[in-house]
């Protein structure tokens, strides 16, 4: 389809590359990822996106939602993930260790780490953030909507 045709066209490593600066540990040639990994990674963040954000797509398309900026929120996404795996790894099993992103995990709990689409993210790729009245409300990102 068109939309995996999109998601396969974009260099996931580049921008990997570039959102990982502060992180190089995580794609080291001899202990981190390897690239293959990566890349399965963000095409598959790059259709969850797509799955729950039906009209990323569209926008992509458009230019109102940038390649770089779609890029960042699927690289977080695979961030997210690696230093999970990695702190899983490294931890042998103690898991008094709360994430970046503040969700503590309960010890002696190993949650399967998997990838998601944190509320932040979903605001920016679609353009919205939705109100108290369950309703939309534009954030301004989209110049077609009263910009």
């Amino acid at each position: 389809s068109m939309s995996t045709t999109l998601i396969d066209n974009i260099d996931w490593l580049k921008y990997m590359r570039l959102n990982a600066t502060g992180e190089p540990e995580l794609f080291d040639k001899d202990t981190g990822f390897p690239d293959s990994w990566v890349k399965q990674q963000c095409r598959k963040a790059a259709l969850l996106c797509m799955a729950e954000c039906p009209n990323v797509y569209a926008r992509l398309r458009r230019r109102r939602l940038s390649e770089s900026d779609f890029a960042g929120v699927v690289c977080d996404m695979v961030l997210r993930l690696a230093r999970q795996y990695k702190y899983n790894a490294e931890s042998n099993g103690n898991y008094s260790y709360t994430r970046r992103d503040d969700q503590p995990v309960t010890p002696g709990y190993n949650p399967s780490p998997r990838l998601f689409v944190a509320k932040d993210e979903k605001a920016m790729l679609t353009g919205y953030t939705s109100s108290q009245g369950g309703g939309h409300i534009s954030l301004g990102f989209d110049p077609g909507f009263g910009g």
